[in-house]
């Protein structure tokens, strides 16, 4: 693992205590002597900052339990994040549903809140988001003034320096002020972040799965939704980690010849195999007279839920088997690409479709056989399991991660 360096003119205050408090949250419990050492930073100006963030609450001393027994003197206390030193909320927000958590440092979840109530409207939409939110405050009795931070994702392109969102097709939205918005309807003056709902769900692996991720110095996350998309992460050096690019591989042409895609163009992967795609599909059939299971198991044809197809597929329904295995098909030789041309250490793969086991098996065997193998380096497949506050969390691990690197006075 390669630490940024410390010990140069360029490194000031502000940046020091944002490197050791990152270095505490992902090292911790370490020692100071530690700190000192990977950070090439003295200990005086260690033994300050730590004393310091002592003070805040931000960090706590732990007993050092590998110490020998045979230590004279007292044992030097190890150094690890204050898990309740602050509360962040989480926030994923869609026309059809929306989702709110508060969370510890850590990503432990204390409080959560939902509502599927389908808006259209951009300004009723953030309204309600924002009541839900309040809502949450309430029910948590977690005071205001404890919330370090607020993580809010959403699909389509988020420019995440300025806390807008530069486009959400579907809706035609352009130029939100996220941020600004939320913090008016919230009449909150802390730190907001804005997050495309795929990378913040990246940021939720990076900061919360430590046991799983710290492995991988770089990792993509798949993410098939009602849209699809897979923001690569960097973390070789934790200090400068980064989400490159929007992620929007839905828009990666594999069939030119394809079906149209809300896009405009021919043959795009979220065409196959979106959500979106196969639950139209799926009507489609329905509306031919096919898919007897699904119908018995969904009862209105007009909207099949992604939930009661996969259903309807492992009770053997051969209509919806034929759509599933070929938006997997696609799918897979969309993954097979980003692996080709990105090679990172760690693929996971999040989809509603994966539940199912004959799905996985297929989309690993299309992953397969379509991978360049000239070379020796394995990328690592992984699947994550859905989990309906996912984005809300990884939308608190932005918010963390924000909090992390701001200065605290």
């Amino acid at each position: 693992m390669q630490i940024a360096n410390g010990n140069n003119l360029s490194r000031v205050k502000v940046t020091n205590q944002s490197a050791i408090r990152q270095m505490i949250y992902h090292d911790g419990p370490i020692s100071r002597i530690e700190i000192s050492e990977k950070l090439s930073l003295t200990l005086p100006t260690i033994t300050t900052t730590v004393n310091f963030l002592l003070s805040k609450g931000l960090i706590k001393e732990v007993e050092n339990t590998k110490a020998s027994g045979k230590t004279l003197g007292r044992k030097a206390s190890l150094i690890d994040i204050s898990d309740d030193g602050g509360y962040f909320i989480g926030i994923e927000t869609r026309g059809t549903m929306r989702r709110a958590c508060i969370t510890d440092y850590r990503g432990k979840l204390i409080k959560a809140i939902a509502d599927d109530t389908a808006y259209s409207d951009y300004d009723e939409i953030m309204t309600e988001t924002s009541e839900l939110v309040k809502k949450l405050l309430r029910s948590s009795k977690i005071p205001k003034s404890k919330i370090a931070g607020i993580g809010l994702c959403m699909p389509g392109l988020v420019d995440r320096n300025k806390g807008k969102l530069i486009v959400l097709p579907g809706y035609e939205w352009k130029n939100k002020d996220l941020k600004g918005d939320l913090s008016r309807l919230l009449n909150y003056d802390g730190p907001v972040s804005i997050e495309n709902n795929a990378s913040a769900r990246a940021y939720g692996s990076y900061l919360f799965d430590h046991e799983r991720m710290d492995h991988f110095h770089s990792f993509a996350y798949f993410l098939v939704s009602t849209g699809i998309a897979c923001p690569l992460m960097y973390t070789h050096d934790r200090f400068r980690e980064s989400i490159i690019g929007q992620g929007e591989v839905g828009h990666m042409v594999v069939d030119s010849h394809g079906p149209l895609c809300r896009c405009g163009n021919h043959g795009c992967l979220e065409a196959f195999s979106s959500e979106r795609a196969i639950i139209s599909n799926c009507i489609s059939e329905l509306n031919n007279g096919k898919a007897d299971i699904l119908r018995g198991i969904c009862g209105n044809a007009e909207s099949p839920t992604i939930y009661e197809i996969i259903k309807a597929q492992s009770e053997g329904d051969q209509s919806v088997n034929e759509i599933l295995e070929d938006a997997v098909y696609h799918m897979g030789i969309g993954i097979a690409n980003i692996d080709n041309f990105v090679r990172p250490k760690c693929i996971l793969i999040d989809g509603n479709i994966f539940q199912n086991q004959k799905n996985k098996d297929q989309l690993m065997d299309v992953i397969h056989r379509n991978l360049y193998t000239a070379t020796d380096i394995d990328t690592n497949f992984m699947f994550v399991e859905p989990d309906t506050y996912s984005g809300a969390l990884g939308a608190a691990a932005a918010a963390v991660q924000n909090d992390l690197k701001t200065f605290i006075e």
